[in-house]
């Protein structure tokens, strides 16, 4: 995958030139140790949930303090609310970068700002950028400032897939990446999304798993059956689980 490009040129380039420093206890013997963390094929990459315990180096938004909380729980988006920790961002840059996505799914809109971002983001990082698609039942809390041309709102009640156009899902370019932000019978839309999902493509529950009760574990271990494994590489970049959707950054194998 495109992520680990960058690394691979880097290490064929010191070991051509500077083959000492790369062995280990060299000066650039991390750098080698890197490329293969970030190596999609890595045979410890991806994992089972069901082989995944809960275990957190840090909660993503139960901050030490109010303030801290209220800081990482109150970000914005060119003055629009767009309710992602800073490791959050970090994570999904990465991946837009990694993947070359071909369509962004955002399932809850709230203002706009999430998806703003999102598709300034495929504008930046993407060689062929594709289309962010954002569904919310409340589109009238949209600012009208939440407007490009990559980014498309739709009017969907999350409590009914039959709201869903399905002729639109079926036109969508992938590889895609599903962010299911909106809290509203989550296995329910991923069961029914799960349809027009192909190899590659990824699915993001955010929020929902902090809880990890029977629900979560029932519904992962469905996820699981569906042919998904999680990314161990967005989930434990900064720490185990130190992201709002903890062994919840999965592809489709």
């Amino acid at each position: 995958m495109k992520l680990a490009s960058g690394y691979k040129a880097f290490c064929d380039a010191a070991e051509k030139n500077y083959p000492d420093q790369t062995k280990p206890g060299g000066n650039l013997d991390w750098a080698i140790a890197l490329s293969s963390v970030v190596n999609a094929e890595s045979s410890d990459r991806f994992a089972k949930p069901s082989a995944r315990g809960w275990e957190s180096s840090f909660h993503a938004k139960l901050f030490p303090s109010y303030s801290t909380k209220v800081g990482a729980l109150a970000m914005t988006y060119k003055g629009l609310i767009n309710v992602k920790t800073p490791f959050d961002l970090a994570l999904y840059t990465r991946l837009i970068w990694e993947l070359q996505p071909g369509t962004i799914l955002e399932l809850g809109s709230l203002q706009g700002g999430s998806g703003l971002w999102f598709a300034d983001q495929m504008s930046a990082l993407c060689e062929n950028p594709g289309e962010v698609h954002s569904f919310d039942l409340n589109i009238k809390c949209i600012h009208e400032s939440a407007n490009h041309p990559l980014l498309r709102f739709h009017q969907v009640d999350l409590s009914d897939i039959a709201t869903f156009d399905e002729n639109l899902l079926a036109r969508l370019p992938h590889p895609w990446i599903v962010i299911d932000d909106a809290h509203v019978q989550i296995f329910s839309i991923f069961s029914y999304l799960g349809r027009f999902l192909v190899s590659g493509d990824y699915y993001v529950f955010e929020d929902d798993p902090l809880r990890a009760d029977k629900e979560i574990n029932d519904g992962l271990q469905m996820v699981e059956q569906s042919g998904f494994l999680v990314d161990t590489y967005y989930t434990d970049a900064f720490g185990t689980n130190l992201t709002c959707a903890p062994n919840a950054w999965l592809r489709k194998s």
